[in-house]
Parts: C-alpha cells; sequence; structure tokens
C-alpha cells in the first residue's frame, strides 16, 4: 500500500500562515513514524535537517488506522515547501511519501523586520530579510500611511564557506537569503514614526511604528527590558534540534504587557540558540517581530553565537555548530566597531550601557580591553547618571560547575578593577539559566558602592539547576525554578529594577539604587 501525505493549502498569503497535513495508509503504524517539513521542497532530505518536525501520534488516530493530520505554521523561507512522512524514527529515518508542494504568494515578502539603535539618537535602523531584491529601502513619517521619508538600503548576504563546520555547513545548511539593512535618519525627539521596507518590485511590509529617542530630561524614567538564553519556540508544538518552548510565553507576555512602556530590549547572549540549523535563525526573528519592529532590539553576543575551534573565539568549544558569529553579526546591526569585533556602548536618556564580548580576548593590550577602557571613561556621568556594564559569560555566578566559576575568576581578575574605577552601577550577565542577584559588591566582598550583579539568563533555554550547596554569601537573590524577564527604570537619582516571572507577570524581586 502507498501513504498518501496531503497538505493544504497550497498557496499562503505570508509568514506564519498555518498548513494541515494529513495523511492515510500507514501501515502497522508505530510511534517512529513522523513528519519533516522542508523547504525548499526540492532539498536531500537524507543530507538536510527539516526546518522542523512533528510525530504523527500527534494524531490519536494515527495508532488505530494510520491516518490523521497535524498543523504547521510556516515561517516564510523565500522557497516553496514539502513535507515528507518518515518511518523508523529520527535516527534511521526512511523517506515514506512526500506531499505536494506549498508556496507563498510572494516568496520575497520583507520578514524578520527588526530596529536597533545606533550611535546617533536621531537615527533608527531596521533590518529585514528577503529572498530578491532590486532597490530596497524603508521609508517613514510622522503619519500612518504618509511617509515623507525614505532611505535606501544596503545588503549582503554569506556563503556556506563563511562558516566553520558542522552543522552550519552540513545538514544545519540553508541559504539565508538577502540581510538587508537601512537607516531611519533625522528623527525628531520622542516622536512616534510609520514605517514600511521593502522593494518597490517585490513588495513592501505591512506598516509599523516606534517611537525615536524622547529628548533627555532628569525626570523622564529610562525604561529597558534586559534577559539572556531566550532562544525560541514553536507555535504549532513541532520540534526542531532543540526548542526553548518557554521563550513563547517571554516573548507574548512582553508583547501584551511591556511594549507601550518600554524604550528598548536588550538580549543578552545566546539569541536564536540556531547553533548550526540556520533555519532557526529565520525562526527566531519571526518569534522576536512582533517586539523588534516597535521597539529598538539591542543585542550582545554568547557563546553559542560565537564558539568554534580554530576560529579566533576566546574559547574553543563548538557552542555556535559552526557559526563563528557570522549569521548573527550579518542579522543584527550594532553599533560595533567592526566585524567580529562585536562590543560597543551607547547612551540612551540616563543610562549608558557597555558591552562586552565575554566570547573574545578581554586580557590587558586585547583590542577589547583597550575599548572598554576607553568607552568607560568617555561616559558622561551628568548627562548619564547610570552606568550598565554587561556581558554574556558572568562575573559572579552561583554554579557547581567548574568552568564557570573559573571564566568569572578570569571576569574578576581582569576587568572588574573597571567597574570599580568607574562606578558601574549594574553589572548585566546570563548564560546561566537562573536569575541570580548580588549585594553591591567589589572583590567578592559587599560593599555600600560596589557594583549590583544581575544574572538573568531565565528567559527560554531549559534551567540550570547546579547552584551550590551553600551559595557565596554575596548572593541576595537566587532562583532556577521560574521562566520570566527583568524590567529596569531610571531617571536621574533612582534606578529601579524588577525580576518578573512568566507565570504570573508579577515581580519576584526588586530593588532600588539611588544617587
Amino acid at each position: 500500500g502507498t501513504i498518501k501525505l496531503q497538505a493544504d493549502p497550497t498557496v499562503l498569503n505570508g509568514s506564519g500562515s498555518w498548513v494541515t497535513v494529513s495523511w492515510s495508509g500507514v501501515e502497522s503504524p508505530n510511534t517512529g513514524d513522523w513528519i519533516g517539513v522542508y523547504e525548499p521542497s526540492n532539498a536531500n532530505y537524507s543530507a538536510t535537517a527539516p526546518v522542523k518536525y512533528q510525530y504523527a501520534t500527534i494524531s490519536p488516530s494515527h495508532m488505530v488506522n494510520g491516518s490523521g493530520s497535524v498543523r504547521f505554521r510556516l515561517v516564510n523561507m523565500r522557497v516553496d515547501v514539502a513535507f515528507v512522512f518518515f518511518r523508523h524514527g529520527t535516527d534511521n529515518p526512511v523517506v515514506a511519501a512526500v506531499s505536494n508542494t506549498i508556496t507563498f504568494s510572494n516568496s520575497n515578502e520583507p520578514t524578520q523586520i527588526h530596529l536597533a539603535l545606533t550611535k546617533n539618537l536621531s537615527t533608527v535602523s531596521v533590518s529585514w530579510v528577503s529572498g530578491m531584491v532590486s532597490r530596497p529601502q524603508v521609508k517613514w513619517g510622522s503619519t500612518s500611511g504618509h511617509y515623507t521619508s525614505s532611505s535606501d538600503a544596503f545588503y549582503s548576504t554569506y556563503k556556506v564557506t563563511d562558516l566553520c563546520g558542522a552543522p552550519a555547513t552540513t545538514v544545519g545548511w540553508r541559504q539565508p537569503g538577502w540581510l538587508i539593512q537601512a537607516n531611519m535618519s533625522g528623527l525628531e525627539q520622542g516622536m512616534r514614526y510609520y514605517y514600511v521596507v521593502g522593494d518597490e518590485k517585490y513588495g513592501w511590509s505591512s506598516e509599523a511604528s516606534f517611537v525615536s529617542a524622547p529628548k533627555s530630561s532628569r525626570s523622564r524614567k529610562t525604561q529597558v527590558v534586559a534577559y539572556g538564553d531566550m532562544g525560541n519556540g514553536q507555535l504549532d508544538g513541532s520540534y526542531q534540534h532543540w526548542e526553548q518552548q518557554p521563550s513563547l510565553k517571554t516573548t507574548s507576555r512582553i508583547v501584551n504587557t511591556q511594549l507601550n512602556k518600554t524604550d528598548f530590549i536588550l538580549h543578552i547572549g545566546d539569541i536564536s540558540y540556531a547553533v548550526g540549523y540556520a533555519a532557526e535563525w529565520d525562526e527566531y526573528l519571526d518569534q522576536i517581530q512582533p517586539i523588534a519592529s516597535v521597539l529598538p532590539y539591542m543585542v550582545c553576543i554568547g557563546n553559542h553565537e560565537r564558539d568554534f575551534p580554530d576560529s579566533k573565539s576566546w574559547f574553543t568549544g563548538t557552542d555556535s555548530g559552526g557559526e563563528c558569529g557570522i549569521p548573527y553579526e550579518k542579522r543584527f546591526a550594532m553599533p560595533r566597531p567592526s566585524l567580529d569585533e562585536p562590543w560597543f556602548g551607547f547612551s540612551y536618556g540616563n543610562i549608558h550601557f557597555v558591552l562586552m564580548s565575554t566570547e573574545h580576548n578581554w586580557e590587558k593590550g586585547s583590542a577589547q580591553y583597550d575599548f572598554l577602557v576607553q568607552e568607560l571613561a568617555s561616559v558622561n556621568r551628568t548627562e548619564t547618571p547610570w552606568l550598565i556594564f554587561g556581558g554574556h559569560r558572568p562575573m559572579y555566578i552561583d554554579s557547581s560547575e567548574g568552568g564557570e566559576n573559573l571564566v568569572a575568576f578570569l571576569l574578576q581578575h581582569d576587568i572588574e578593577s573597571l567597574l570599580r574605577e568607574h562606578s558601574v552601577d549594574v553589572g548585566l550577565w546570563a548564560h546561566h539559566h537562573s536569575y541570580q542577584r548580588t549585594c553591591p559588591l567589589y572583590q567578592r566582598k559587599c560593599t555600600p558602592n560596589g557594583t549590583t550583579h544581575v544574572v538573568i539568563g531565565m528567559s527560554g533555554q531549559s534551567l540550570e539547576t547546579e547552584l551550590r550547596k551553600i551559595p557565596p554569601n554575596y548572593f541576595v537573590k537566587l532562583d532556577d525554578e521560574h521562566y520570566g524577564y527583568s524590567r529596569i527604570e531610571a531617571n536621574a537619582t533612582h534606578l529601579e529594577f524588577w525580576y518578573i516571572w512568566n507565570d504570573d507577570n508579577k515581580p519576584h524581586d526588586y530593588f532600588v539604587l539611588t544617587k
């Protein structure tokens, strides 16, 4: 008997559309039967990882009579789509049937739209992805539907030969499309702007809007939502090589409760967890678009973006899955000095931020160390009274894992004196999937004018519970059992910090610093 596999509808009107995949005629159905999503439809199914997959047993009728159906949500990856029915599990899969082909009505629609701050607060950068380009642009104005300014974009992509190793160069590789970036400049302060991105030839996005940076004032609160280690999850419940389902709750909480009272987002490392499976960059940027098309989305590099042997990363593990920072840097336009120097500083309202890379050499004499010295020395504490320093791997950590404690010791040894010298108020870190906060601290001792260190790696990737039996005495709050995000509000005299659980969307830790 032949297995019948059918996908409907056959033409999708936009990224994020749903498809029903039905099958029948499976003889001796078993728990190892599964359906993979392949973009493009003619991919080599045995040499390419599926975009995502689901087990046939999700449909109760499958084990009874070998038939069933499942719904998938599809992100537009600029090519056509096929579904493949496999038998014998995911370790030794055998193709049993291939569906009809599904297409997007416009495979070149602008997708994955995300904003970023630049060094100049009157300029906001916007990035997006498309399959084809002729003359990509951003158009914007202060009235909905009426765009009085436009700016040409520049675009680039990367090739499989730009990457460092498997799986990024093997089963995880797929064409990234054109990675496009444009600047909206000459923005007035504190004004709502409406914008579209795209191309006369290939179509425009739907309209989005954002508020430009306000006039700086001592009384207006600067409002930031921050987290690390989020990743992405599938609304249809399907599987990827790793999935971070709790991230869906983080993004929906932010969309539903934080957008209208937040200036920008800060995601401190371990961004998509694609780690070589390129489709997950598309999935992640689709998941954050409802946030990142409205608020500037600032990112800091982590081990899962950068680390790979013989790639000049400071740590030589395979954590990036062969990406060695290329997809990350091509997709996010941060105000960094140059390629593979992913450290930078920026001011917004009453806060100056300095973000380092814990994945590159930070020792005295390194390019990064020199940058950090210069950047910290250049901060005007009258204009930005608060100074926040961040990086992915933590300078202070409660963990029973030797490697994390060694990195913390090295950061204390090499960098902490800079935080002291420049009176850094808060150190923001991630990497450990938990929430941790210290007292104001210097050299492992609580001190009134020290730096308060906070680990905020609890936004999506599975929680880590290997805390020490007796925590170091400088930790005042530890939580390795809840997912969530953090919120910072600062006027000229008070910086307030909340740690909010996804479960109830209420704060479960709070501190305030005063000047």
